[in-house]
């Protein structure tokens, strides 16, 4: 923290004081970027004594280490006097960790790309090219009213349509139109505006139908007594002339215009919610267990070779999904999305749509299934991925929806050259890390395979407008982990909520390869594996008991359970014995002007044992707590916050834990289980914020299958505790033929 240093910031300051001027004079305020080291990333390390509402407060964040600060002219002088004047240790540390201070470039608002470049990205429409644009979010400051009416009145002066609908208030993106360049670049240059782009398209695959064959004999509605779960397939609709369908779909609505009309993609994908098992009888792993469907057809037909094309954006498909949801989410809660986009996920980013998506599910309570998208351009991926194929074959919006569950494909068969083994990843399913590392995809099934050239295909057998067909893809394996998860939701009474659902989806998926846990290493290409289907995610072995906790965290407080009842028998010698399984999911509170920082809450747990402990010097006996569960993808060893979220997963939604006490076992005096809630961006102090909703599951589990610890936790728990369990419907049976 030199003399020059000092000044160099102060330059800058002083350039942005200049630079900004004018608009400041016309809005009051203008965003200015900073940019923070690596180290100082966290919380803790934040300059928040540095800009200040005395100075120029941060009312956002971008990529790691990338802020964003309410700049006015006595907030810039107040910060050049800190910069310049100010010796204590806390500003002299706030200093030393920031790297720039800068105007924001109208270049940044459009990711580095030309104003020629966003208009050949924008799709076609009426009167020109559909863009989407973002604004700064300051807020409940009074300047923000101030930054909206300022950018809709340059619209409106410039003759560029805009529109909000379909996007929620507070995340202030509009759609709009444009119709040459310089509209483009007028509006990058406004200092309320945070991104501008093309406006994505929502696309499905189109299909191959390999291999027809004629229909096998299939299960129709009338033979299955009883209730079955339903699930929403949000495509491109399913055939009325499917007759294998016909009896399990439970109602149709379109958006769609009849010529522009091609169901066979959604009708493949609704074979497999309901035919799945029986099509593909060699394939393990899915569930059989009966399953209808609701036909919401929103994507047109983009096969020139099958009729006249069209497309729907991003906005559009929002706007009807919303309709859709408003009439049918109390009764149908799982909705299938096998469809993308063209965008590749970045990692300092969460999608508007994704954000789009988030607000939905929490609005109507309801859970998406999306596909992690296809890589489609020669060669294929690879398994391991190669290091150049990392950033390329990266997850495509909306599967980086943070409450949404993204499946990936992986191969059911081996390639002895240039493809995956069995149970690998397929080559042309995408992979992770979502923003900010959280896992994704969340999970992976069966949805075909090929080699890396393309050639020798093998998909998964769904229905098709000659009978019956092989395809390959994402979208293909979303639909077999829908089924499963709208069983959870059916089987489970009263309806679990979205979170518990997720947690019990999660908790028993398995690594395809070996029906053990996902490495740490590969959760990026398996996330947390295939799901297990039902009855077997609700059930406990004889050797195994689970516990499932649902509960409200709020700012201050912590959940304790001390002297956890372990099962006696897994206690030896004054050794603990046994494994643990613990599974956190949740739905963060969100913010989407904080990039990265997007989610702003985080639920941790910790299980294990205390120890007394003899201090050498006093002969004082001390407890220490041993956590004995450890979470799965960790590497403890450093502290920044980089680091944990990149290797701890820190501000995942979900979260998975595993401790081995091994064949020597755990020395302890008693067991603590305990459940914490961190914040960020002062969440906890706004007067909105009514706590963090959470589940926890916990599997304790003997694997030499020797004691019956589902039998002793049920005593324990029923003589000391109050706890139920979970109520499971009678399952639907197949009526037998008379």
């Amino acid at each position: 923290m030199t003399p020059a240093y000092r000044q160099a910031l102060s330059n800058q300051v002083a350039a942005i004081k200049q630079g900004l001027a004018d608009p400041i004079a016309r809005v009051g305020a203008a965003p200015v970027r900073v940019k923070v080291i690596p180290k100082a990333a966290a919380k803790s390390h934040r300059p928040e004594h540095l800009f200040t509402d005395t100075t120029c407060p941060i009312i956002g964040a971008g990529g790691p280490g990338e802020l964003f600060i309410k700049a006015t002219p006595h907030g810039l002088d107040q910060l050049q006097a800190l910069i310049l004047h100010n010796t204590s240790a806390r500003m002299v540390k706030e200093l030393s960790c920031v790297e720039i201070i800068e105007p924001i470039t109208p270049s940044f608002r459009r990711k580095g790309l030309k104003a020629h470049d966003v208009l050949k990205r924008s799709p076609r429409a009426e009167h020109g090219f559909a863009g989407r644009v973002r604004l700064f979010n300051f807020g409940e400051d009074p300047v923000q009213l101030r930054l909206v009416r300022e950018f809709e009145q340059r619209c409106r002066e410039l003759k560029v349509p805009f529109d909000r609908t379909g996007y929620a208030d507070a995340s202030f993106v509009y759609g709009v139109r444009f119709t040459n360049e310089e509209q483009v670049e007028a509006l990058s240059s406004l200092v309320s505006v945070r991104s501008v782009a093309g406006m994505p398209l929502v696309r499905t695959l189109r299909p191959s139908n390999l291999r027809p064959q004629p229909l096998p004999p299939l299960t129709t509605r009338d033979q299955i007594e009883g209730d079955v779960p339903v699930v929403v397939v949000v495509d491109s609709g399913i055939s009325e002339h499917a007759q294998a369908l016909n009896s399990w779909v439970v109602g149709r609505v379109s958006h769609v215009a009849p010529t522009y009309r091609n169901p066979s993609h959604g009708t493949f994908v609704a074979g497999l919610i309901c035919h799945g098992a029986e099509l593909n009888p060699q394939l393990a792993g899915i569930d059989a267990s009966p399953c209808a469907v609701f036909d919401l057809q929103l994507i047109p037909n983009d096969d020139p070779q099958v009729g006249d094309t069209d497309a729907v954006r991003e906005q559009e498909f929002l706007i009807s999904l919303e309709d859709a949801l408003q009439a049918h989410a109390n009764e149908y809660k799982v909705w299938n999305l096998s469809l993308g986009t063209d965008a590749v996920c970045r990692m300092d980013e969460f999608s508007e749509f994704a954000e789009e998506l988030d607000n939905l599910q929490e609005k109507y309570r309801v859970s998406f299934v999306i596909s992690a998208g296809n890589y489609i351009t020669a060669p294929l991926l690879d398994f391991p991925r190669s290091a150049g194929q990392i950033d390329a074959g990266r997850i495509t919006a909306p599967a980086d929806s943070v409450l949404g569950i993204a499946v990936g494909s992986v191969s059911h068969m081996d390639y002895q050259h240039k493809g995956p083994k069995a149970h690998e990843p397929s080559s042309f399913s995408r992979h992770g890390a979502g923003p900010n590392h959280i896992i994704k995809p969340d999970l992976v099934h069966y949805g075909g395979t090929c080699a890396t050239d393309g050639s020798h295909a093998a998909g998964v057998r769904s229905i098709s407008a000659s009978g019956s067909a092989e395809d390959l893809g994402t979208s293909f394996a979303a639909p077999l982990v829908s089924r499963t998860l709208a069983q959870i939701y059916h089987q489970i009474t009263p309806t679990p909520s979205p979170v518990l659902a997720r947690a019990l989806l999660t908790h028993h998926a398995r690594d395809p390869r070996t029906g053990l846990r996902v490495p740490d290493g590969e959760e990026d290409f398996f996330g947390f594996g295939l799901p297990a289907p039902v009855p077997y995610c609700l059930e406990c072995s004889p050797y195994s008991s689970t516990l499932v906790f649902e509960d409200i965290l709020r700012p201050g407080f912590y959940l304790d359970w001390d002297d956890f009842p372990y099962p006696p028998s897994l206690k030896r010698n004054g050794r603990y014995f046994g494994q643990i399984a613990m599974t956190v999911a949740f739905a963060p509170s969100r913010g989407a002007r904080w990039g990265s920082e997007y989610c702003e809450t985080h639920i941790d747990a910790h299980f294990g044992v205390y120890h007394e402990v003899v201090k050498r010097d006093t002969g004082e006996i001390k407890r220490k707590f041993k956590g004995l569960v450890p979470p799965e993808h960790k590497n403890p060893g450093k502290l920044f916050e980089s680091f944990q979220i990149q290797h701890l997963r820190k501000w995942a939604p979900v979260r998975t834990y595993f401790g081995d006490l091994g064949d020597k076992g755990e020395r302890g005096d008693r067991w603590r289980l305990k459940v914490q809630l961190l914040t960020r961006h002062h969440i906890d102090d706004l007067s909105a914020f009514n706590g963090q909703p959470f589940a926890l599951i916990v599997t304790i589990t003997d694997p030499t299958r020797r004691v019956a610890v589902y039998d002793e936790m049920a005593r324990t728990l029923s003589t000391r505790f109050q706890a139920q369990n979970l109520a499971v419907r009678a399952a639907a049976r197949l009526r037998r033929s008379t």
